[in-house]
């Protein structure tokens, strides 16, 4: 039970092993599809082929060229993703440039537009949002105008 739950949270905190479990699912699907297809002997039925007997070595050899493309894939794609983030915490606080692997540093959004097919939607959060509603309505002078816009008082 307590396996369980400890896994069920690792999925939920853990973005690469959720993603990683359903590529294993995948696999573990296809892997039973293979199965099925020699026991039932599934091409004999659904499509009038000759008949075959089960064979075990045939099932054991795909079975095994099937795990061995799982265990290959899941991990590559592990690791690429994991590549991914370092290079990302690789950035600089304030400037937002990402230190890439020939040692240049680029914009995060040129590093992303270069390496990823992905486009980057970028928002205030709430908290943000409230203090710079603060920080504006602080600097605001009568009427609404900022302080830095008003006009200068003449100097008699």
């Amino acid at each position: 039970m307590q396996t369980t739950q400890r896994t069920t949270g690792l999925l939920r905190r853990d973005a690469f092993a959720r993603i990683a479990f359903w590529q294993y699912m995948a696999f573990l699907f296809l892997l039973s599809f293979v199965w099925v297809l020699e026991i039932l002997d599934i091409p004999h039925r659904a499509f009038g082929a000759e008949a075959t007997a089960f064979n075990l070595h045939r099932v054991c050899l795909v079975s095994a060229a099937v795990i061995g493309a799982a265990v290959i894939a899941i991990g590559c794609t592990y690791e690429q993703q994991r590549a991914m983030l370092r290079n990302l915490l690789r950035g600089c606080l304030y400037c937002h440039r990402v230190k890439t692997a020939d040692g240049k540093w680029e914009h995060v959004d040129e590093y992303f537009m270069k390496h990823y097919p992905i486009s980057l939607e970028r928002n205030a959060c709430p908290e943000c949002e409230k203090m710079l509603s603060d920080v504006n309505g602080k600097s605001a002078g009568p009427g609404g105008e900022s302080a830095a816009r008003a006009p200068a008082a003449e100097v008699s």
